[in-house]
């Protein structure tokens, strides 16, 4: 998303010691109104574009200008100190979407901007901007005058200021008063503390657009990550550097370097980012809304056994997650999703009697999980699942989420043993907290599902869990899915994803043995199940008794299929009878290992002539 910052003007009736942009009288050059509509113009086709100053709402034709940038198509974006509230419902009307809203401290906003009042005014306008309908966000500095608030300013704000959805981290590195910017490695800690705090809220915190902070100077880039949105092209910047370190960075193309006055201290510090996963996990399409708003929701249809299929919707109620799989497809870096945003995702699959999905991350990890577990049952979803690592779930818990509303729990289970559960969760002893989860769920939810994900790590295990489930919990049913490159977060790596034909023996050495035991292997139906023609003639039999993937639905490939999306058809599908049953395969798997293992279905005579590939 291409953004254009347009200066309006260049004084401010705030006089905060850090800012480099303030003069004490207007050029004409800058703020004569035809010069900034000039610069508006120039924008082009930019998709936002930021007001900024000086303080623009000292303009009395501001809303005049929002009114010109908005016309040209762009949402309109004011940075603002808040000091003129009384200017909100004209800047709406003129077609302002968004206001940022200086907050310099909270306990010490007098003291940084000179104005005893200014504390109240900002939090008056952060109130009348919500009620005129504009969004509002907050810009912290950091700086040496708010690095002893910031721990607790997240917080502060919210308190105040409700409204606030976003904080925008600007890290001051030049400054008039030398002693005003904190010294690289101060303003770094500040800036890690501020997002542990906004982490705490929860608020989302991005790095503000007018600063630069190199990820790899952080101590843990993987737990910041969603403060970054870089993409192709932001690599161009004035006053940043390349040094050593960048060469061999795998964010390069899209990281502008180091801001020459912190040169010296990335020279020491700097390690590359090699990693393609940190890579994915930087790289956001746009901005942490856009990219939570991407991942909150995914719809689905349940295909049923009766021939009919249900509306189905997945909800992140939260990203975050205490296990670790590498080939998890979800931004487990990503804050909360707004409260607002979840509840109408789940009201509106609620109201067409669907299933509804709470998932993340791991939901128990979110304090109102109950909350909206019965907000889901009293909308009339037709069946609450509840999908979980089960590590947090005891007795009291399941019971709890049970009254509530939930009517399956799906439990994540991916080896028999914590040796190797552990080691593909990457979260050693959550093997033996997941047991104790299954077993206070098994006797209370209505049904329980134990999922397992084919890796390559646990090619063997799947007999194991079979013999597992049975024991432990005989009335669960086993969920069988396949490793997912559905996601640009899940690694493209023979190392993490085995070939079908690897995995077969294994998977059918484990249905034997459930069908010896009696214990019932669900899942082939699903986005994440095999290709049908990979499948035993027994699950393949049920999957095309049951309805086709209804239109819509991401199957990829050609003809009257859809176009574009995770899925698509190989050669083989073109001469396949279950076609309109299969979703195919997925784009990430084909690009790794190719499409020669798929056969046709083909019928035929008095049946089916067809057979695993193994």
């Amino acid at each position: 998303m291409r953004t254009v910052r347009v200066l309006t003007n260049e004084t401010c009736d705030h006089r905060c010691s850090f800012c480099d942009a303030r003069r004490d009288h207007e050029r004409a050059s800058v703020a004569a109104h035809a010069a900034v509509i000039g610069r508006i113009d120039a924008a082009g086709d930019a998709a936002q574009i930021v007001l900024t100053g000086g303080e623009p709402s000292l303009r009395r034709d501001l809303p005049r200008l929002v009114a010109r940038a908005r016309s040209r198509g762009a949402k309109v974006v004011l940075e603002s100190n808040g000091a003129h509230p009384e200017s909100a419902a004209a800047l709406a009307d003129a077609g302002l979407a968004i206001v940022r809203l200086h907050v310099p401290g909270v306990l010490g906003h007098a003291h940084v901007t000179g104005d005893p009042s200014a504390y109240g005014r900002v939090c008056a306008a952060a109130a009348a901007y919500a009620a005129a309908g504009v969004g509002v966000e907050a810009v912290i500095p950091i700086v040496a005058a708010t690095a002893g608030e910031l721990a607790t300013m997240p917080a502060a704000i919210v308190r105040a200021m409700p409204a606030v959805t976003m904080l925008w981290a600007r890290i001051v590195q030049r400054a008039p008063d030398v002693s005003a910017a904190l010294a690289p490695g101060a303003a770094i800690a500040a800036f890690e503390t501020l997002c542990e705090a906004a982490r705490a809220v929860p608020v989302p915190v991005q790095l503000d657009p007018a600063t630069w902070l190199p990820p790899c100077l952080l101590r843990r880039p993987d737990r910041h990550a969603h403060a970054y949105a870089m993409g192709p092209g932001g690599a161009a910047r004035a006053d940043h550097v390349t040094i050593d370190a960048c060469l061999g960075c795998n964010v390069a193309d899209r990281c502008p370097g180091v801001p020459q006055p912190w040169l010296e201290h990335a020279t020491g510090h700097a390690s590359p980012i090699t990693e393609a996963r940190m890579r994915r996990r930087l790289s956001q399409i746009g901005s942490v809304r856009a990219q939570i708003a991407r991942e909150l929701v995914t719809d689905e249809f349940v295909r049923r056994e009766d021939g009919t299929t249900v509306a189905s919707r997945t909800v992140r109620i939260g990203f975050a997650c205490n296990q670790a799989c590498r080939f998890c497809f979800v931004s487990t870096h990503l804050p909360t999703a707004p409260h607002d945003d979840i509840a109408v995702a789940i009201d509106d699959i609620a109201a067409r009697g669907g299933v509804l999905v709470l998932s993340g991350g791991e939901p128990t990890l979110d304090p109102q999980l109950l909350v909206w577990v019965r907000r889901g049952r009293a909308g009339g979803a037709g069946d609450i699942e509840l999908q979980t690592n089960a590590t947090r779930i005891d007795d009291a818990l399941a019971t709890e989420l049970v009254e509530a509303g939930v009517t399956v729990a799906f439990v994540s289970l991916h080896a028999a043993t914590a040796a190797v559960s552990d080691a593909i969760t990457q979260a050693p002893g959550t093997f033996a907290k997941s047991l104790a989860g299954l077993d206070a769920l098994a006797p209370r939810v209505p049904e329980l599902r134990i999922n397992f994900v084919f890796c390559r790590a646990n090619v063997d295990e799947f007999a194991r869990v079979v013999e597992l489930v049975a024991d432990r919990w005989p009335q669960a049913a086993l969920t069988v899915s396949f490793v997912a490159p559905s996601t640009d977060l899940v690694p493209r790596e023979a190392g993490l994803i085995p070939r079908y034909t690897e995995v077969m023996p294994s998977l059918l050495r484990g249905l034997e043995r459930a069908r010896e035991r009696g214990v019932r292997v669900l899942g082939f139906e699903s986005m994440c199940g095999i290709p049908l023609c990979l499948l035993p003639h027994a699950e393949r039999e049920v999957v095309l008794a049951l309805p086709a993937v209804p239109a819509g639905i991401d199957r990829g490939g050609s003809g009257d299929d859809v176009d574009g999306g995770e899925f698509e058809r190989a050669p083989a599908c073109e001469q396949c009878d279950a076609r309109p049953a299969c979703y195919g395969i997925r784009r990430g798997y084909a690009a790794l290992h190719g499409t020669g293992e798929l056969r046709p279905i083909r019928h035929g005579g008095g049946g089916a002539r067809y057979g695993p590939v193994c």
